[in-house]
């Protein structure tokens, strides 16, 4: 039987406490990065010629880097 004397025992899982300074900047960073990425894909969509242009593919690996800081923010909570 256990006794209602004893404080129940620690629990072995406790939630990482992190600064929310860190997770803004990541977010912050990650939608400026994200923002070049949205405009080029607007421009591919009502070009009349798209793909042409050699910068697209560096730009949507730029947008890539924002999603990925995104996410990374969004899993550090």
């Amino acid at each position: 039987m256990s006794s209602l004397d004893q404080p129940p025992p620690n629990s072995p899982w406790q939630p990482r406490q992190s600064s929310g300074c860190p997770t803004s900047f990541m977010l912050f960073l990650g939608v400026i990065l994200l923002l070049p990425g949205v405009l080029c894909a607007v421009l591919i969509v009502t070009s009349v010629e798209p793909g042409r242009d050699p910068f697209t593919p560096v730009v949507m690996l730029i947008a890539l880097g924002g999603v990925v800081l995104i996410v990374l923010a969004r899993s550090r909570k």
